[in-house]
């Protein structure tokens, strides 16, 4: 049964054993009697005659006593007590899942080996959660063994952004209880100390790192051209490689230097005949910056065909013109937005509606403007627009009223019940207003679009961050086939392949930089490349090694020790020493009498 000593003070107790020794050192003052006859003096004990002084030790009964006194009272005051063969210490220890611990992975099983001893503290048994801080990732061990959750750490692969732990060390806690243990380990020393009595390890120190940062493309005649940049995070000058990879090979490596905490740009035509290439830089201690997969985006067009007559088909034209990703449609029953002036009922495509009105001059529209708060109308400002009066389209009770002027609805926004089709339809002429001059009309037909693009079924291709949230409109309903998410190498042959239900709205991207198709039934509805552009995670000057623990609890040793049953024979034994002591004290100072003297 393991024994452990809770208060040290007793240790000052041990003090009065030296104490004892000293006082045996002393010797009493002779005491002058008179007799007749010098033969009693052989049987005197030898005194001091020159009073208390430090003479030889006595070896006597009452010195042991004495001291065996001092040491059961010393036992008595470092409060023994016994560890419970069946206590358990229950133990969280969440992680960082900030993609920079990466770089740190390697001091994990170390601190953790040192940790848990610390943290099992009095108890002979443990029980130990391994966790993330992003709350929404599964727990990585949950168990009794120090070498099984090692082993589920070395499977354990942080890539997410900068993630704060409060919800995660709450849930710790209560995992824990009040009596447990809770410890987060991260690679930077926190400015305040980790809330629910979390004690802190940040096993960081500053790393030297250059990567890719974000790319963009333009064109140039029949060619597109990316522009990736690449930085150094460290505070002394780096130079790095670079080089071009396809499926069919890789262009010749090509060097660079950057200055302290700089930025540079690298430019280059993106590959005929290929749809994916990527850049990578030589490699250093985070990995994930140093790739930087590619595609050229082709975002969903938006087919528009128009119904206006000769007079306002220029409304039509300008928006061709200037909105991107529209294109005329290259049939009537091929477009999704039809910009009409007659139809006011979204059946099969969406409409936006510019009623005329054939009427002469009429006077101006009189009472405030008012916007109703809408995603579409957010922001935007209204009061200088001047509507005359004109015939009026009478909107419906469903219908989601955008703009008011008096008891007037200017504009609103139908959708069809059944379809879901949707119509924004300006309930005035906006041939006879100023309405082609208010950027707040212009930016309120651009939002409209741009919300029908969004909710189209169709593919696109586009670059995503790793991990990033993504808004993918499918097919849904009972008959709707599952979502696939397949992760392509750059030649196109598949790593991994995972069924999403249609139900779920968490959809994202890998965590790992790549490229990945997200199709339902035989249609892709989106081709990415996934690239790591979290600068806050790769800049590693920050770093650094503390340790902070938790404020100590005397409930948890209560919990998993006993205290000394035994105490009540201490203390009589202790008694017993000292009544001894003094017995064989009185009794020794007789016999060293002669018999007449007495």
């Amino acid at each position: 049964m393991n024994l452990i000593l809770t208060n040290f003070h007793g240790f000052w107790a041990l003090l009065g054993i030296p104490a004892v020794i000293l006082i045996h050192f002393l010797q009493r003052r002779a005491k002058v009697e008179t007799v007749s006859t010098l033969f009693l003096l052989k049987q005197t004990q030898r005194e001091s005659t020159s009073g208390r002084r430090f003479d030889r030790l006595v070896n006597s009964v009452p010195l042991w006593l004495q001291i065996l006194a001092v040491l059961l009272a010393t036992w008595l005051l470092l409060q023994p007590r016994y560890v419970k063969a069946k206590s358990t210490q229950r133990i969280a220890i969440v992680l960082d899942s900030s993609a920079s611990m990466r770089v740190f992975k390697d001091k994990l099983p170390e601190t953790i080996q040192r940790e848990i001893p610390r943290l099992q503290g009095n108890a002979a048994n443990i029980e130990v959660w391994l966790m993330e801080s992003d709350p929404s990732k599964a727990k990585i061990y949950q168990g009794n063994s120090t070498e099984d959750l090692l082993t589920a750490l070395a499977d354990w692969s942080p890539s997410a952004g900068a993630t704060e732990p409060t919800n995660t060390l709450r849930v710790a806690r209560s995992l824990v209880g009040s009596e447990g243990a809770v410890s987060y380990i991260t690679d930077s020393p926190l400015a305040n100390h980790a809330p629910y009595n979390s004690s802190t390890i940040a096993i960081g120190e500053p790393t030297d790192n250059c990567g890719f940062t974000g790319v963009t493309f333009e064109s140039d005649g029949p060619n597109v051209i990316w522009k990736a940049i690449v930085r150094n995070y460290s505070s002394t000058e780096q130079t790095c490689t670079w080089k071009l990879e396809t499926a069919t090979g890789a262009s010749s490596s090509r060097e660079i230097t950057l200055k302290a905490e700089s930025l540079t740009t690298l430019q280059g035509a993106f590959p005929k005949d290929h749809t994916r290439c990527r850049l990578v830089l030589s490699a250093d201690a985070f990995d994930l910056d140093d790739t930087l997969p590619m595609v050229v985006p082709s975002p969903k067009p938006l087919f528009v065909t128009s119904t206006l007559p000769k007079e306002t088909v220029f409304l039509s034209d300008r928006m061709l013109a200037s909105f991107p990703n529209l294109k005329p449609a290259p049939e009537f029953a091929a477009a999704d937005l039809i910009v009409t002036s007659t139809e006011t009922t979204p059946t099969t495509q969406h409409l936006m509606v510019f009623p005329q009105d054939k009427a002469s001059s009429r006077p101006y529209l009189t009472g405030n403007i008012v916007a109703t708060k809408h995603p579409l109308t957010e922001g935007l400002n209204w009061q200088t627009l001047l509507v005359r009066e004109s015939y009026s389209i009478p909107h419906a009770a469903d219908d989601e009223v955008l703009l008011w002027q008096g008891n007037r609805a200017l504009i609103y926004l139908r959708t069809h019940p059944n379809s879901r089709k949707k119509a924004l339809i300006f309930n005035f002429d906006i041939s006879r207003s100023n309405g082609m001059k208010q950027p707040a009309l212009a930016v309120l037909m651009l939002r409209y679009c741009e919300l029908l693009q969004r909710e189209k079924v169709a593919p696109e291709t586009r670059l995503t961050e790793t991990g990033e949230p993504l808004q993918i409109t499918h097919h849904t309903g009972a008959d709707a086939a599952p979502l696939v998410q397949n992760i392509i190498t750059l030649a196109g042959e598949s790593l991994e392949a995972r069924e999403i239900p249609t139900s779920r709205n968490d959809l994202s991207a890998p965590e790992q930089p790549g490229f990945f198709i997200l199709s339902q039934g035989d249609q892709a509805l989106l081709t990415s490349a996934t690239y790591f552009a979290d600068t806050r995670e790769a800049d590693f000057s920050d770093c650094a090694t503390e340790e902070s623990p938790a404020s100590s609890m005397a409930s948890a040793v209560d919990h998993h020790t006993r205290d000394d049953h035994l105490w009540r024979i201490w203390v009589c034994m202790i008694l017993a020493a000292v009544f001894g002591a003094w017995w064989f004290t009185k009794s020794g100072r007789k016999e060293s009498l002669p018999e007449t003297a007495r």
